[in-house]
Order: C-alpha cells, then sequence, then structure tokens
C-alpha cells in the first residue's frame, strides 16, 4: 500500500505540469512567510524558525511531479506525432496505444485518467471528462482480430453502473457488424483504424475530412 505522501506525489505527477508549480510556490510562501508570521512569539517560534529554514526544500521537492508530468507530456506529445498511417498505430504495444489514445483526448480538449475499473478485458481503460459529461473510454490494441458484441454489451452495462454519459471503444482494428449494430441509437461510439488515424490528426492540428 502506498503511503500518503507517495499518493500525493503520484496524483501531481498525473497532472498537468504547472499544479505542481503552483502547489510549490503555496508550500513555500505558507512555510517561508505565512506560518512564521502566525506562530511568532508563541511556544511554537521554534517551529517558525524551522519551517523558513526548510521552505525551499520542501517546496523544490514537490517541483518533481512537475518535471514528472512535463516529461511525461513530452513523451507522449512524441508518441502522438509518430503517427502516420494504419501500420504505425497497429506497430504499437498495447501500453503505448492506450497512451497515444489518452493523448489524443487531451488534445481534442478532455481531462483524462487511467482507470481499473473490472470488465472484459480490463473493462475501462480511460475515463475522459468535458463539459461536465464523463466518457469511458476502452482500448483494444487488436491488429487482426475484430472487436465483438460481447465488449459493447460489456461496456454499456459499465455506462450504467458507472453513471457515465458515453462510451468509446476505440480498437486499431475493427468491428463486427454486429457490435456495430447493437451500438447503433445508443450513447456508445466505435472508434476503429481509419477514424482513429483521423482523431490523431486532428489532434495534432492537422484539418478534419
Amino acid at each position: 500500500m502506498l503511503k500518503r505522501n507517495d499518493d500525493i506525489f503520484e496524483a501531481l505527477a498525473a497532472s498537468p505540469w504547472w499544479v505542481s508549480v503552483v502547489v510549490s510556490f503555496c508550500i513555500f510562501m505558507g512555510l517561508r512567510f505565512i506560518l512564521p508570521a502566525l506562530v511568532q512569539g508563541s511556544l511554537f517560534c521554534r517551529l517558525g524558525g524551522l519551517c523558513q529554514l526548510l521552505a525551499k526544500w520542501i517546496a523544490l521537492a514537490f517541483l518533481i511531479p512537475g518535471a514528472i508530468s512535463a516529461f511525461r507530456s513530452f513523451k507522449r506529445g512524441e508518441l502522438l506525432e509518430g503517427q502516420t498511417s494504419i501500420s504505425t498505430v497497429c506497430s504499437l504495444s498495447w501500453r503505448a496505444f492506450e497512451e497515444l489514445v489518452g493523448e489524443a483526448y487531451r488534445r481534442h480538449g478532455y481531462s483524462v485518467t487511467g482507470n481499473s475499473g473490472p470488465g472484459a478485458d480490463g473493462g475501462v481503460d480511460l475515463v475522459a471528462r468535458k463539459d461536465g459529461e464523463t466518457t469511458l473510454i476502452q482500448c483494444k490494441q487488436w491488429r487482426s482480430q475484430q472487436v465483438g458484441v460481447r465488449t459493447v454489451r460489456e461496456m454499456f452495462g459499465l455506462l450504467h453502473a458507472e453513471r457515465a454519459d458515453h462510451v468509446h471503444i476505440v480498437t486499431a482494428g475493427s468491428f463486427t457488424d454486429e457490435a456495430k449494430a447493437f451500438a447503433r441509437g445508443k450513447p456508445i461510439r466505435l472508434v476503429d483504424g481509419p477514424p482513429l488515424l483521423e482523431f490523431v490528426k486532428v489532434a495534432l492540428g492537422y484539418p478534419s475530412k
């Protein structure tokens, strides 16, 4: 089990880099100026002096997750820019494919977090939020196998269980006719090879076809 400090640092590393900068600045101001002023002349004055001494080091420690976040963002950007065709997308590992999809959604204005909820083949891989709505995303890095109706049915069940607004199933391959028929008329978006590549290119700033 992670310690609380580990949870905080991991949450900051998963956030945009500037969040760590803001937190670091607030910690420095609080320890260097605000707390010492509050305890001045009291029995805790030594505590105030200690806080002033340690302020910059503690603040610097909270910049580390920001650096990690910036590095991760840079690598995801490189990954996104490296996709020029379906073949490059299909050559990715399942983890890289998931990171690609997550970054593409971020570039489209979504706030994206990972998820390890229950369900078939890992269930929900990503949770994307935008304009007050929640979208559950499952990534299927299948190069030859088609995504069948069973996967779509199970994600539809998770849509209601998680009280989400939409479900997106993304694959480098394709969907069976039965899967497409089941999704029709429901808040389910099936994104296969060509539409996925178009989605990535638009995320990079290319005009939509």
